[in-house]
């Protein structure tokens, strides 16, 4: 093979991955086609995230649960999320996990950012001002309620996971 040829096989095969990655992550995980992954896919948020007991989310329960995780990982409070932020997001979000339970305090209504975003933050960070303010935040929330909200009813349920 001449170097030539040896980029652009190179160039194919980065592209080729680069197409992949862009059309996974777009794709929730859970949509992958399981239904038994699904179903425990919106269990475990479910529970986290239905404060109402009514066996379905719906976008004000969605946005204070995106908001009780967007507090938890701001460790700096300054009302932004940043890159250092978001990388040590677990150990955030363990540390709240035990001073909830050390307090007694029942542990809903919290949904911390998925890893995803750490991956897209450039692309979420609209602003380009190297962090993920509130407003970026809410509007990445919102599509994805909006894509998870599959028969459009304005709520996510069991409904939005069948198959």
């Amino acid at each position: 093979m001449t170097p030539k040829t040896t980029n652009t096989t190179k160039t194919i095969a980065l592209a080729t991955l680069a197409t992949v990655f862009a059309l996974t992550a777009v794709t929730p995980s859970f949509a992958a086609g399981d239904p038994v992954k699904q179903q425990k896919h919106f269990s475990r948020m479910l529970k986290r995230v239905d404060t109402s007991g009514d066996q379905r989310i719906s976008p004000s329960e969605m946005n204070a649960a995106l908001a009780k995780g967007f507090a938890i990982l701001d460790t700096n409070r300054d009302g932004n999320l940043s890159q250092a932020e978001l990388a040590n997001g677990k150990a955030a979000f363990r540390a709240h996990v035990q001073q909830a339970k050390a307090s007694g305090e029942r542990l809903s209504g919290v949904m911390v950012m998925p890893k995803r975003v750490a991956k897209r933050f450039a692309k979420i960070d609209r602003n380009g001002d190297g962090a993920i303010s509130r407003v970026e935040a809410g509007k990445v929330a919102k599509r994805l309620f909006a894509r998870r909200d599959r028969n459009k009813d304005g709520y996510i349920s069991a409904a939005d996971f069948k198959v």
